[in-house]
């Protein structure tokens, strides 16, 4: 196995090499196959080696990570959600010969393994027809032959409350545009689909007379910004007051010129920016919570309960976007935790606390897990001394 040492130097003087913009087309083509091919390998190397390394505990001895998921995302500059997929599918592997046989040959990727394994798993005599559909069709079929193996495979009622825990709704934002996925029991999305299909059907009439063309996604999401508006309205009018929308984060100049410049924010902390204009217009109609930078200074405001103050609780939303242990880029549910322990310092500050995903703040509050600062703001984790090498590395 030493080998592939001396085949990725070898590699790295190749990509270092000529600028691919000289190659004829076809032979531009046909090497990327070629390392299509070699990217196969070397990622079934990475997962069998990794998993060595975890078993082994090997991968402690020179990193700072804290768990064998965290040193594979830094190793491999994934997240720690895609290293514990890696490690889970060379795991599942054990008992699943001629899965492991079609990933060390090439012939399967990382992620058609995972997608095999797992339908495999549920069901070990789908194994052969998994495999050829990952041969002979794209992801999404194989993604699709693995859910129907599960849910051939699942107890009705066992899968049904598996599907209610694991219900959510998520979302992530990138510029001016945020993204989100949900899941949950079908019947349950039904009844929500069902529920925009009328005011989809309105929005679509309203913009054929006003002679605008959009997608049919379009406009189910403009149903359900009018669901969601509908609803709050009317539970506002029934309490007699207007709750505020948002809470958006601005310095006091952006507010007053109208736009922001390089440097400058406006945004909803824990959602992202949006438009000055957007600020002003809801402002306007007292729906708005506004937070000026130019203000109160959060890094002086102390409580001696484990009471958080409103303004530290918008100020840490914007500054731990996503969960504050270093290599882990959760944005999902987070949770504020103490450091040190309220207990200790009886005190509840801005540099003392932070946003840990829900893994991460349940390793460090329940399982003795610690942290320690980085100048980057980010907080490095480490495993219990006296923990032994299967809770260590869970």
């Amino acid at each position: 196995m030493f080998e592939i040492e001396r085949i990725a130097e070898d590699l790295s003087k190749v990509v270092a090499g000529p600028d691919p913009a000289r190659l004829e087309g076809r032979d531009a083509a046909r090497l990327t196959e070629v390392a299509a091919e070699g990217e196969k390998l070397f990622g079934a190397a990475k997962a069998l080696l990794a998993k060595r390394a975890a078993e082994t505990r090997a991968w402690a001895r020179n990193s700072r990570a804290a768990t064998p998921e965290q040193w594979l995302a830094e190793a491999s500059g994934c997240t720690e959600g895609a290293a514990r997929e890696i490690l889970a599918t060379v795991q599942r592997l054990d008992d699943l010969p001629a899965t492991a046989e079609k990933l060390r040959s090439g012939e399967l990727s990382l992620i058609q393994a995972a997608q095999v394994s797992v339908g495999a798993t549920a069901d070990p005599g789908a194994e052969q027809r998994l495999l050829r559909t990952a041969q002979r069709s794209g992801m999404r079929e194989l993604r699709a032959e693995k859910e129907r193996v599960v849910a051939a495979a699942d107890h009705e009622a066992e899968a049904h409350q598996r599907a209610k825990r694991e219900r959510h709704l998520r979302t992530w934002t990138k510029g001016f545009a945020t993204h989100g996925t949900f899941s949950g029991p079908t019947e349950a999305v039904a009844r929500i689909l069902h529920t925009l299909e009328h005011l989809t059907k309105a929005r679509f009439d309203e913009a054929r007379r006003a002679g605008e063309r959009e997608s049919n996604d379009a406009y189910r999401f403009d149903a359900l910004v009018t669901a969601v508006t509908t609803t709050t309205t009317r539970t506002s009018r029934s309490k007699g007051r207007s709750d505020p929308t948002a809470c958006v984060l601005i310095g006091l100049q952006p507010l007053l010129n109208g736009k922001t410049k390089p440097g400058e924010v406006c945004e909803i902390p824990g959602v992202g920016p949006v438009p000055v204009e957007h600020a002003r217009e809801v402002l306007s109609h007292g729906l708005l919570q506004l937070v000026i930078t130019d203000g109160v200074d959060v890094q002086t405001v102390v409580s001696p309960t484990r009471h958080v103050p409103s303004a530290l609780k918008i100020a840490i939303a914007l500054r731990d976007r996503t969960c504050k242990i270093r290599g882990c880029d959760n944005d999902h549910a987070l949770e504020r935790h103490h450091t040190p322990p309220f207990e200790q310092s009886h005190r509840t500050t801005y540099r003392e606390l932070g946003n840990l995903c829900p893994r991460h703040h349940d390793l460090v509050t329940h399982r003795g897990f610690g942290t320690t600062d980085n100048h980057d703001g980010t907080w490095d984790l480490h495993a219990p001394a006296h923990a032994p090498p299967d809770e260590a590395a869970a």
